[in-house]
Protein backbone atom coordinates (compact mmCIF):
# COMPACT_ATOMS: atom_id res chain seq x y z
CA UNK A 1 0.00 0.00 0.00
CA UNK A 2 1.44 3.39 -1.02
CA UNK A 3 1.50 5.96 1.84
CA UNK A 4 -0.79 8.84 0.92
CA UNK A 5 1.97 11.37 1.55
CA UNK A 6 4.22 9.71 -1.04
CA UNK A 7 1.59 9.30 -3.75
CA UNK A 8 1.96 12.75 -5.43
CA UNK A 9 5.73 12.30 -5.72
CA UNK A 10 5.36 8.78 -7.11
CA UNK A 11 2.73 9.94 -9.58
CA UNK A 12 5.00 12.71 -10.85
CA UNK A 13 7.92 10.29 -11.24
CA UNK A 14 5.78 7.78 -13.14
CA UNK A 15 4.37 10.45 -15.46
CA UNK A 16 7.80 11.87 -16.23
CA UNK A 17 9.15 8.37 -16.88
CA UNK A 18 6.32 7.35 -19.21
CA UNK A 19 6.49 10.63 -21.12
CA UNK A 20 9.94 9.63 -22.36
CA UNK A 21 8.32 7.13 -24.74
CA UNK A 22 5.36 7.14 -27.16
CA UNK A 23 1.95 7.84 -25.65
CA UNK A 24 -1.14 5.73 -26.42
CA UNK A 25 -3.97 7.66 -28.04
CA UNK A 26 -6.82 5.50 -26.76
CA UNK A 27 -7.09 3.28 -23.67
CA UNK A 28 -10.12 1.20 -22.67
CA UNK A 29 -11.06 -0.26 -19.28
CA UNK A 30 -13.42 -3.04 -18.22
CA UNK A 31 -13.82 -1.85 -14.63
CA UNK A 32 -14.53 -5.23 -13.04
CA UNK A 33 -14.47 -6.38 -9.44
CA UNK A 34 -16.50 -3.84 -7.47
CA UNK A 35 -18.82 -6.47 -5.99
CA UNK A 36 -16.00 -8.89 -5.15
CA UNK A 37 -14.11 -5.99 -3.59
CA UNK A 38 -17.17 -5.41 -1.40
CA UNK A 39 -17.39 -9.06 -0.33
CA UNK A 40 -13.65 -9.27 0.35
CA UNK A 41 -13.74 -6.15 2.53
CA UNK A 42 -17.07 -6.90 4.19
CA UNK A 43 -18.79 -3.72 3.02
CA UNK A 44 -22.10 -3.13 1.20
CA UNK A 45 -22.09 -3.51 -2.58
CA UNK A 46 -22.86 0.18 -3.07
CA UNK A 47 -19.65 1.05 -1.20
CA UNK A 48 -17.74 -1.12 -3.64
CA UNK A 49 -19.27 0.76 -6.55
CA UNK A 50 -18.41 4.09 -4.91
CA UNK A 51 -14.82 2.92 -4.44
CA UNK A 52 -14.82 1.96 -8.11
CA UNK A 53 -15.84 5.48 -9.07
CA UNK A 54 -13.00 6.92 -6.99
CA UNK A 55 -10.62 4.59 -8.83
CA UNK A 56 -11.95 5.91 -12.15
CA UNK A 57 -11.25 9.50 -11.12
CA UNK A 58 -7.76 8.54 -9.95
CA UNK A 59 -6.85 6.63 -13.13
CA UNK A 60 -8.44 9.22 -15.42
CA UNK A 61 -6.41 12.04 -13.87
CA UNK A 62 -3.22 10.00 -14.24
CA UNK A 63 -3.89 9.26 -17.92
CA UNK A 64 -4.81 12.86 -18.71
CA UNK A 65 -1.63 14.11 -17.08
CA UNK A 66 0.21 11.54 -19.18
CA UNK A 67 -1.57 13.18 -22.17
CA UNK A 68 -3.54 10.11 -23.22
CA UNK A 69 -6.34 11.93 -25.09
CA UNK A 70 -9.00 9.20 -25.33
CA UNK A 71 -10.31 6.84 -22.64
CA UNK A 72 -13.27 4.46 -22.93
CA UNK A 73 -14.73 2.85 -19.79
CA UNK A 74 -17.30 0.08 -19.41
CA UNK A 75 -19.59 1.63 -16.81
CA UNK A 76 -22.76 -0.46 -17.19
CA UNK A 77 -23.67 -3.35 -19.48
CA UNK A 78 -27.16 -3.69 -20.90
CA UNK A 79 -27.23 -7.13 -19.26
CA UNK A 80 -26.69 -5.47 -15.88
CA UNK A 81 -30.36 -4.51 -15.89
CA UNK A 82 -30.91 -8.20 -15.03
CA UNK A 83 -29.14 -7.80 -11.68
CA UNK A 84 -31.22 -7.58 -8.46
CA UNK A 85 -33.54 -4.57 -8.61
CA UNK A 86 -32.10 -2.95 -5.47
CA UNK A 87 -28.57 -3.07 -6.90
CA UNK A 88 -29.67 -1.59 -10.24
CA UNK A 89 -31.52 1.13 -8.33
CA UNK A 90 -28.39 1.98 -6.32
CA UNK A 91 -26.32 2.14 -9.51
CA UNK A 92 -28.83 4.47 -11.12
CA UNK A 93 -28.81 6.66 -8.00
CA UNK A 94 -25.04 6.87 -8.20
CA UNK A 95 -25.19 7.72 -11.90
CA UNK A 96 -27.52 10.63 -11.14
CA UNK A 97 -24.82 12.37 -9.13
CA UNK A 98 -21.52 10.97 -10.38
CA UNK A 99 -21.95 11.92 -14.03
CA UNK A 100 -22.11 15.54 -12.97
CA UNK A 101 -19.29 15.05 -10.46
CA UNK A 102 -17.02 14.07 -13.35
CA UNK A 103 -17.66 17.48 -14.84
CA UNK A 104 -17.13 19.22 -11.53
CA UNK A 105 -13.50 18.41 -12.21
CA UNK A 106 -14.04 20.72 -15.15
CA UNK A 107 -10.66 22.41 -14.83
CA UNK A 108 -8.92 19.08 -15.45
CA UNK A 109 -11.11 18.21 -18.44
CA UNK A 110 -10.82 21.72 -19.87
CA UNK A 111 -7.06 21.80 -19.33
CA UNK A 112 -6.63 18.74 -21.50
CA UNK A 113 -9.48 19.51 -23.90
CA UNK A 114 -11.48 16.39 -23.01
CA UNK A 115 -15.20 16.05 -23.69
CA UNK A 116 -17.48 13.38 -22.23
CA UNK A 117 -19.51 11.18 -24.59
CA UNK A 118 -21.89 8.55 -23.22
CA UNK A 119 -22.13 5.64 -25.67
CA UNK A 120 -24.71 2.86 -25.77
CA UNK A 121 -28.48 2.56 -25.44
CA UNK A 122 -29.14 5.77 -23.56
CA UNK A 123 -32.83 5.38 -24.37
CA UNK A 124 -32.97 2.52 -21.83
CA UNK A 125 -32.06 4.86 -18.97
CA UNK A 126 -34.60 6.65 -16.75
CA UNK A 127 -35.59 10.04 -18.16
CA UNK A 128 -33.85 12.06 -15.45
CA UNK A 129 -30.57 10.21 -16.02
CA UNK A 130 -30.90 10.82 -19.75
CA UNK A 131 -31.13 14.51 -18.85
CA UNK A 132 -27.99 14.23 -16.70
CA UNK A 133 -26.18 12.54 -19.58
CA UNK A 134 -27.20 15.35 -21.93
CA UNK A 135 -26.00 17.93 -19.38
CA UNK A 136 -22.60 16.26 -18.98
CA UNK A 137 -22.11 16.04 -22.74
CA UNK A 138 -23.20 19.66 -23.22
CA UNK A 139 -20.91 20.96 -20.44
CA UNK A 140 -17.84 19.47 -22.14
CA UNK A 141 -18.84 19.74 -25.81
CA UNK A 142 -16.46 22.67 -26.36
CA UNK A 143 -13.44 20.44 -25.70
CA UNK A 144 -11.99 18.95 -28.89
CA UNK A 145 -8.57 17.44 -28.13
CA UNK A 146 -9.80 14.15 -26.68
CA UNK A 147 -12.72 12.21 -25.29
CA UNK A 148 -13.87 10.22 -22.27
CA UNK A 149 -16.29 7.64 -23.66
CA UNK A 150 -18.57 6.25 -20.95
CA UNK A 151 -20.27 3.02 -22.07
CA UNK A 152 -23.61 3.21 -20.26
CA UNK A 153 -25.62 1.05 -20.88
CA UNK A 154 -23.63 -0.81 -23.48
CA UNK A 155 -23.32 -4.04 -25.47
CA UNK A 156 -20.76 -4.54 -28.22
CA UNK A 157 -23.13 -6.83 -30.11
CA UNK A 158 -25.81 -4.14 -29.98
CA UNK A 159 -23.24 -1.56 -31.10
CA UNK A 160 -22.33 -3.61 -34.18
CA UNK A 161 -25.97 -4.33 -35.03
CA UNK A 162 -26.81 -0.62 -34.75
CA UNK A 163 -23.80 0.34 -36.88
CA UNK A 164 -24.85 -2.11 -39.59
CA UNK A 165 -28.45 -0.84 -39.58
CA UNK A 166 -27.31 2.79 -39.82
CA UNK A 167 -24.93 1.91 -42.63
CA UNK A 168 -27.73 0.24 -44.61
CA UNK A 169 -30.03 3.22 -43.97
CA UNK A 170 -27.34 5.61 -45.24
CA UNK A 171 -26.81 3.46 -48.31
CA UNK A 172 -30.52 3.48 -49.12
CA UNK A 173 -30.95 7.22 -48.49
CA UNK A 174 -27.99 7.98 -50.77
CA UNK A 175 -29.22 5.60 -53.47
CA UNK A 176 -26.07 3.51 -53.22
CA UNK A 177 -26.08 -0.26 -53.71
CA UNK A 178 -25.74 -2.22 -50.47
CA UNK A 179 -22.95 -4.15 -52.18
CA UNK A 180 -20.80 -1.07 -51.51
CA UNK A 181 -21.02 -1.67 -47.75
CA UNK A 182 -17.68 -2.75 -46.28
CA UNK A 183 -15.70 -2.67 -43.04
CA UNK A 184 -14.82 0.99 -43.47
CA UNK A 185 -18.40 2.17 -44.01
CA UNK A 186 -19.68 0.16 -41.04
CA UNK A 187 -16.79 1.43 -38.90
CA UNK A 188 -17.93 5.01 -39.43
CA UNK A 189 -21.06 4.19 -37.39
CA UNK A 190 -19.34 2.43 -34.49
CA UNK A 191 -19.97 4.34 -31.23
CA UNK A 192 -16.27 5.22 -30.81
CA UNK A 193 -15.72 6.30 -34.42
CA UNK A 194 -14.93 9.83 -33.17
CA UNK A 195 -11.92 8.44 -31.27
CA UNK A 196 -8.71 6.96 -32.73
CA UNK A 197 -8.18 3.19 -32.84
CA UNK A 198 -7.89 1.44 -29.49
CA UNK A 199 -4.28 1.02 -28.31
CA UNK A 200 -4.72 -0.69 -24.94
CA UNK A 201 -7.59 -2.59 -23.32
CA UNK A 202 -7.43 -3.46 -19.61
CA UNK A 203 -9.73 -5.72 -17.62
CA UNK A 204 -9.37 -5.93 -13.86
CA UNK A 205 -10.38 -8.62 -11.31
CA UNK A 206 -8.57 -11.55 -12.94
CA UNK A 207 -11.41 -12.51 -15.31
CA UNK A 208 -10.01 -13.28 -18.75
CA UNK A 209 -12.76 -12.41 -21.20
CA UNK A 210 -13.98 -9.26 -22.94
CA UNK A 211 -17.63 -9.60 -21.84
CA UNK A 212 -19.17 -7.98 -24.91
CA UNK A 213 -17.01 -4.84 -24.71
CA UNK A 214 -15.33 -3.16 -27.71
CA UNK A 215 -15.31 -6.38 -29.74
CA UNK A 216 -15.14 -4.45 -33.03
CA UNK A 217 -12.38 -2.18 -31.72
CA UNK A 218 -10.18 -5.05 -30.51
CA UNK A 219 -9.86 -6.63 -33.96
CA UNK A 220 -7.05 -5.77 -36.39
CA UNK A 221 -7.40 -2.14 -37.41
CA UNK A 222 -7.83 -2.58 -41.15
CA UNK A 223 -10.57 -0.01 -41.59
CA UNK A 224 -8.44 3.13 -41.74
CA UNK A 225 -6.77 2.50 -45.06
CA UNK A 226 -6.98 0.03 -47.92
CA UNK A 227 -3.24 0.22 -48.62
CA UNK A 228 -1.83 -1.25 -45.43
CA UNK A 229 -2.62 -2.38 -41.90
CA UNK A 230 -1.82 0.56 -39.64
CA UNK A 231 -1.60 -1.41 -36.43
CA UNK A 232 -1.56 -4.96 -35.14
CA UNK A 233 -4.55 -4.45 -32.89
CA UNK A 234 -4.69 -3.22 -29.28
CA UNK A 235 -2.61 -4.60 -26.44
CA UNK A 236 -5.00 -6.50 -24.13
CA UNK A 237 -4.18 -6.88 -20.43
CA UNK A 238 -5.97 -8.93 -17.76
CA UNK A 239 -5.06 -7.69 -14.28
CA UNK A 240 -5.82 -9.68 -11.13
CA UNK A 241 -6.46 -6.63 -8.94
CA UNK A 242 -10.07 -5.56 -8.34
CA UNK A 243 -10.97 -2.26 -9.99
CA UNK A 244 -11.33 -0.21 -6.75
CA UNK A 245 -7.71 -1.14 -5.91
CA UNK A 246 -6.37 -0.45 -9.41
CA UNK A 247 -3.87 2.37 -9.49
CA UNK A 248 -0.59 3.87 -10.57
CA UNK A 249 1.56 0.77 -9.95
CA UNK A 250 -0.79 -1.22 -12.21
CA UNK A 251 -0.77 1.39 -14.96
CA UNK A 252 3.03 1.67 -15.07
CA UNK A 253 3.90 -1.83 -16.44
CA UNK A 254 0.98 -1.74 -18.88
CA UNK A 255 2.08 1.53 -20.48
CA UNK A 256 5.75 0.51 -20.44
CA UNK A 257 4.87 -2.78 -22.16
CA UNK A 258 2.82 -0.98 -24.79
CA UNK A 259 5.66 1.48 -25.42
CA UNK A 260 8.08 -1.41 -25.99
CA UNK A 261 5.65 -3.07 -28.41
CA UNK A 262 5.08 0.21 -30.22
CA UNK A 263 8.78 0.87 -30.66
CA UNK A 264 9.23 -2.68 -31.96
CA UNK A 265 6.39 -2.25 -34.48
CA UNK A 266 7.85 1.04 -35.65
CA UNK A 267 11.20 -0.62 -36.11
CA UNK A 268 9.57 -3.39 -38.15
CA UNK A 269 7.64 -0.89 -40.26
CA UNK A 270 4.17 -1.80 -38.93
CA UNK A 271 3.40 1.65 -37.49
Amino acid sequence: MIPASFYPTLRTLVIQTLKQGPTPRHVGFIMDGNRRFSRTNGVPVEEGHMAGFEALKRVLELLLRLEVPNVTVYAFAIDNFNRPAHEVSKLMDMARTKLIEICERGQLLDRYGIRVVVIGRKDLLPADIQNSVAKVESMTAHNTRGCLNVAFPYSSQEEMATALCRTVQDSISQNQPTSMIDIETIGKHIYTSHSPPLDILVRTSGVRRLSDFLLWQTTLDTMKTSSKIEALGPSVHFVDRYWPDFGILDVLPIILGWQAEELFKRGMGFA
